[in-house]
């Protein structure tokens, strides 16, 4: 698998080089792929070494190419993953690394976008990640542990996100100003249960729906902030912590950032999350997350960024009492240095410490190092 994906990188790239002058305006293509390797060297469920990596092969092709309006596009990503898991050696609960997933290559979304000229209106259909729209804080998005990227207490409700999606449908409203409402319905059952492996759409009995509404404030420049609030809604059939048939979930779920500094090249940016799940149904009935992100500390570096993150997922009441020597939470910690060496090449080391491993209580504290490099094309 890890020699696949190498060859399918090595051709990308070199078809890109070769075809880059001939591509006609409003064709974009390229290619990207990170390789983590992560080691628990202390407590967790025991110690050892995994690599996961991950390559994305995309496209976007504008209406542009085809004599059309800039309004419309379709955009296309083909994933690959590699490499082992690191929590399975820390025992975690959260996932610390957000690009661990079984060894596969898929199609990972497929999608047509039309925005509707000066109504601030956009729709987006196909197969896509809910995670690339919603819950999204961009401060936190630096960060390796999965619960930055996206809320625990919603990834635990099965939506589609990596490394499986589904085909969904987005309407997004934007004012002129900062504002913004969207909402979402996609498949409730991404690919296919007990098959992990290739491209997996299907649409079976009981599935359901899961649907999914945000509303907030979004402001760019040189002071930015984000503040929103939002919701979701599942009528997927599955089993809950202690056993009984469910197929009814929903959660809420706050977001926010702002910059906090910004002088002399240096700015930092903090962020903050917070998670609400039923708890009479599901493992984690709620979380908080909190962190800031440090761009231009070091001299002569004006792009590197530091980032220090906290992410606690606490236990429902139901799951402590289905599962014996459960613990009430499970706390993360962790800061990480994107080193960005040129336009291509980033490389990220970074330590994490796991408080309560998994919420299990017989397993001690883990610590972890790590690093990522990625490469982009």
């Amino acid at each position: 698998m890890k020699r696949l994906l190498f060859f399918l990188c090595l051709i990308c790239l070199l078809l890109r080089q070769t075809y880059a002058a001939d591509l006609m305006t409003g064709v974009a293509a390229g290619v990207v792929y990170a390789q983590d390797y992560f080691r628990n060297i202390k407590g967790g469920r025991h110690k050892g070494g995994a690599g996961p990596g991950r390559l994305d092969l995309y496209a976007r092709l504008d209406g542009n190419a085809w004599g059309g309006s800039g309004n419309n596009f379709f955009y296309l990503d083909l994933l690959g993953t590699v490499g082992g898991s690191i929590s399975g050696q820390a025992g975690d609960l959260q996932t610390l690394d957000n690009i661990e997933a079984p060894n596969t290559f898929k199609l990972s979304e497929a999608w047509y976008q039309h925005s509707f000229g000066n109504a601030g209106l956009m729709m987006r259909v196909g197969v896509q990640d809910y995670n690339a729209l919603f819950n999204v804080l961009d401060t936190a998005g630096i960060l390796i542990n999965s619960s930055f990227g996206i809320d625990p207490s919603i990834a635990q409700a099965n939506p589609s996100i990596f490394p499986a999606s589904t085909v969904g449908g987005v309407v997004r409203w934007q004012s002129a100003q900062v504002a913004y409402v969207m909402g979402a319905v996609f498949d409730g059952v991404p690919g296919l249960p007990g098959h992990p492996y290739g491209t997996q759409i299907h649409f079976l009995k009981g599935e359901g729906v899961f649907a999914s509404v945000e509303a907030g404030i979004d402001k760019s420049g040189e002071w930015p902030y984000k503040v929103a609030v939002g919701g979701w809604y599942r009528t997927s059939r599955f089993i809950d912590p202690a056993g009984r048939p469910r197929d009814r979930n929903h959660g809420l779920y706050a977001i926010a950032e702002t910059r906090v500094l910004n002088s002399i090249g240096v700015t930092i940016d903090a962020f903050l999350q917070l998670g609400l799940a039923d708890a009479d149904r599901n493992i984690v009935d709620h979380y908080i997350g909190s962190g800031i992100t440090v761009t231009g500390l070091v001299p002569l570096r004006p792009d590197d960024r530091i980032s220090l993150g906290m992410a606690r997922a606490h236990t429902s009441r139901l799951y402590r009492n289905a599962i014996p020597g459960s613990n009430t939470a499970e706390t993360a910690l962790e800061v990480t240095w994107q080193a960005v060496l040129n336009d291509r090449l980033v490389i990220q080391p970074d330590i994490q410490y796991i408080i309560n491993p998994g919420a299990e209580k017989a397993l001690n504290d883990a610590w972890l190092l790590g690093v990522r490099g990625e490469l982009s094309w």
